[in-house]
């Protein structure tokens, strides 16, 4: 008897000692699925859940009640979460993946995980969730941060560009081209760029073609009024083989299917001749080509942009210009003012020649104020080139580094040095003399605005410029 009482109380030892096991353990299991950074949820064959982590009102915008013991059917029903993974494992039998949004807004990852008993059937099934709600909004911040980058990029690679090829510029009407040159760059449509000899026109051709989705694709430059009028048709549109005498075999591409898929820039568009005219139109309205000795069209692909140094208006109203072309041409008009017009850009585009031909030369010429004054002061009759050409000649022929008023006065006045006065009869030399005197200083007033600016620039009082300028005025 006294054994039996012993062996009992060591067999209630151990069960109370395995009891205290599984309670620590039970814990444990708890402490893990209340703690741990993903939402776990266990339901049984049946898709009753069990057990959920806490925190579900927050998840799930319900207390956790209503949750265990209802059914993932139920829970799907009443809209607690938009498609229940616990109902797919119990219909797969498999281990599931999906997105998951619930009552409360919360967006989940969640895996179902289905465990079997040894006989192979369901005994439970393990959800584990975790919150992308987060995540997601991260990645949105980041696509459109991404995108702000790509933005920035863009403009900065325009910024490049512009001021690689040097079209910018202080005054409004040249901040204008750019705005202009900026908002038509990605857009297809026919360019026309007006203005006079050596404005930058060919320039601002190709800086619309590098900011446009065409970079990297051909930018073609044509002269039309360089091109023979009777090569022109044959070197825009091509020819076929045995077109004519002397025709190489083949055949040759013209300008135009040498340029698809890029740019084609046809410079000084008012020398094309007018039977050429209506293949051009043709061209443009159906972006197809026929080549000289063809009767089939070839199809192209070209961004076209213009440019002319002439009056097109003038020339339709003339009849030296279609006017169907001239319309179809001017969809896009960009018109660049001449320097005269802007000449608070000529610091700027000076500075700017100076740095580049230094470099060039490997020289380091610097210009005076007043040196600056005189090239601002001069009309520049052609525009950028000559006022490229003019520092490049100051930089290599100035025998010193600093560049004064003389030196800019007998390389660019000196020798572009011109008279003006006619003789058109004989006069009395007071009369000549003061001809002339009114003509330099009505044009000087006009031309500088003040009287005090054209009395610096003719060395002579301002008193005696509105003494004389009041006197002419008179007998007008």
């Amino acid at each position: 008897m006294e054994v039996f009482i012993i062996e009992g109380k060591n067999e209630l030892e151990e069960l109370l000692n395995e009891l205290e096991y599984y309670k620590q353990v039970y814990e444990e299991l708890n402490l893990i699925v209340d703690t741990t950074f993903d939402f776990i949820s266990i339901a049984d064959e049946k898709g009753i859940f069990l057990r959920v982590s806490k925190g579900s009102d927050e998840v799930f915008a319900v207390p956790e009640e209503q949750i265990i013991g209802a059914s993932c059917y139920d829970v799907e029903g009443k809209g607690i979460v938009d498609s229940s993974v616990t109902r797919m494992v119990l219909e797969t039998g498999k281990k599931t993946s999906s997105v998951q949004i619930t009552k409360g807004g919360k967006r989940f990852m969640v895996i179902g995980i289905p465990m079997f008993d040894d006989n192979g059937n369901l005994k439970r099934i393990i959800n584990i969730s975790r919150d992308i709600t987060e995540i997601e909004k991260l990645n949105k911040r980041l696509k459109e941060t991404e995108e702000l980058l790509d933005w920035y990029r863009h403009e900065i690679i325009k910024k490049q560009e512009i001021e690689k090829n040097f079209i910018y510029g202080e005054t409004s009407s040249m901040k204008k081209v750019i705005n202009l040159v900026n908002q038509i760059s990605n857009v297809d449509a026919i360019v026309l760029l007006q203005g006079e000899t050596g404005v930058g026109k060919s320039l601002i051709a190709k800086t619309i073609h590098q900011l446009s989705q065409r970079r990297g694709k051909p930018f073609v430059q044509i002269n039309c009024g360089a091109i023979p009028e009777n090569l022109l048709e044959s070197e825009l549109f091509g020819y076929v083989e045995g077109a004519f005498t002397g025709a190489v075999k083949g055949g040759k591409k013209g300008f135009f299917e040498i340029a698809n898929d890029g740019t084609i820039f046809l410079d000084e568009i008012g020398e094309i001749p007018l039977y050429l005219q209506v293949k051009l139109l043709h061209a443009l309205e159906y972006n197809e080509i026929y080549k000289v000795g063809s009767s089939h069209p070839t199809s192209f692909n070209a961004r076209i942009l213009t440019a002319t140094n002439k009056d097109l208006d003038k020339m339709v109203k003339c009849g030296e210009f279609r006017e169907d072309l001239y319309y179809r041409l001017n969809v896009l008009p960009i018109f660049i003012p001449p320097l005269r017009d802007r000449r608070d850009d000529i610091p700027l585009i000076t500075h700017y020649f100076i740095n580049k031909y230094n470099n060039k030369y490997c020289m380091n010429k610097q210009l005076t104020t007043e040196a600056h004054r005189a090239l601002t002061q001069y009309t520049w009759p052609g525009n950028i080139r000559e006022l490229e050409n003019a520092i490049e000649r100051l930089v290599i022929t100035c025998d010193q580094d600093i560049v004064d008023t003389y030196h800019v006065h007998n390389t660019v006045y000196g020798a572009n040095e011109k008279s003006t006065i006619e003789i058109n009869g004989i006069m009395p030399l007071k009369q000549a003399v003061e001809k002339v005197e009114k003509e330099l200083l009505f044009k000087a007033l006009e031309e500088f605005k003040t009287t005090r600016e054209v009395a610096k620039v003719l060395e002579i009082d301002q008193s005696t410029v509105v003494k004389k300028l009041n006197r002419y005025r008179s007998l007008i």
